[in-house]
């Protein structure tokens, strides 16, 4: 028997006690992944869905975009009979929508189109430092493969400094926790423009903490909730909104971390403050449980960069109190070792430099 195209989803609209919610097949609000060759409808001749016509949006609730249409076609009058919203996914269609209430805000959640884009050519900055000092809330982006400036995205829900983790795969980057000690996580979807949403909750709000992952997850380990340092390592699912979850402990409590991961593993460097630690943890990305001990830096020193290919990760300059470092250190990811001398910066760095762990910005 030939596998079906079409699928439909039962709408209904209830109030759980913090306002109408769309359900979807009785679900409260899922996300929902959506797969292309397919036609998804969306029933609503129920009669709750009256003065709620469901569509779809690049942006939350539209906000600073517009109804998604391509592909949409719509049927009758919410909460009367043969009224639905279909849309058909294609290649074109963009990896990551939502679907809303024209009329209410928060009624719906995110639409993931798997197997539709996977950007790769892509980069962001986020937030960090001007020269006031101060800190921005600004997202920049700048195509990879191409030369130019940089331009602009959108903005964080906050303003953030250089001590935010990001984590990120090719499709959606997240920025968590920042100075003073917040636990918010943001997040962009690389193909699109437009401001970042709130992605969810790390359990424990912090700054100076240090993000790894793959394409399916994101890890946050370390930071300072000021003046205590934290061992806490969270993650999250990157494709999905959310709180972030327990993950295990940092073999100690520190902040500054240098990053680099393979698809498999996760790695955690150094240490932020005097005495800065050599000591490299590591962590199973797709497992739970407390980081284990790799091996040592050539150079003890914090705040370092971090880059990595899917076998070898890269630590370079930092700060090794009381001044910057040039040392560029390597490890093979697979193995347990000592880091061995890559070579030089130009100069010595006092901060993070490179890309923050695998999988986003590729």
């Amino acid at each position: 028997m030939a596998r079906s195209t079409t699928f439909k989803y039962t709408v209904t609209v209830v109030n759980p006690g913090s306002g109408n919610k769309y359900y979807l097949d009785g679900i409260l609000i899922p996300y929902i992944t959506l797969f292309p060759g397919c036609t998804y409808e969306f029933n609503q001749d129920d009669s709750t869905n009256g003065g709620h016509p469901l569509r779809f949006a690049t942006q939350v609730d539209a906000a600073n975009s517009s109804e998604y249409t391509t592909g949409v076609t719509t049927s009758g009058t919410p909460g009367s009979a043969t009224a639905f919203t279909k849309i058909e996914v294609t290649s074109d269609t963009p990896y990551q929508l939502y679907y809303y209430c024209t009329n209410h805000s928060g009624m719906g959640n995110t639409i993931d189109c798997v197997g539709v884009s996977d950007n790769k050519d892509r980069g962001c900055h986020f937030g960090g430092e001007d020269s006031s000092p101060a800190y921005t809330n600004s997202v920049e982006y700048w195509q990879i493969s191409s030369l130019g400036n940089a331009l602009d995205f959108g903005d964080l829900t906050r303003t953030v400094s250089g001590g935010a983790a990001v984590m990120a795969n090719n499709i959606r980057g997240c920025v968590a926790g920042t100075s003073p000690s917040t636990d918010t996580i943001d997040s962009i979807v690389f193909e699109t423009r437009g401001n970042a949403i709130d992605f969810g909750n790390l359990t424990v709000g912090r700054a100076s903490a240090a993000g790894v992952a793959n394409k399916v997850r994101g890890v946050c380990a370390g930071g300072r909730a000021a003046p205590v340092q934290k061992n806490e390592i969270d993650f999250i699912t990157i494709p999905s909104t959310g709180n972030a979850t327990d993950f295990g402990d940092l073999t100690s409590a520190k902040r500054g971390l240098g990053t680099s991961a393979s698809p498999t593993r996760g790695l955690f460097s150094g240490e932020g403050d005097s005495p800065n630690s050599a000591q490299i943890d590591y962590i199973t990305i797709m497992t739970t449980g407390n980081s284990a001990d790799f091996g040592d830096l050539t150079v003890g020193r914090g705040f370092m960069g971090g880059a990595s290919s899917s076998t070898r990760a890269v630590f370079a300059g930092g700060f090794a109190g009381p001044a910057g470092s040039n040392v560029i250190d390597y490890v093979t990811i697979a193995s347990l070792s000592n880091a061995t001398d890559f070579g030089d910066l130009p100069t010595a760095t006092t901060g993070p430099t490179g890309s923050n762990g695998h999988g986003g910005l590729q």
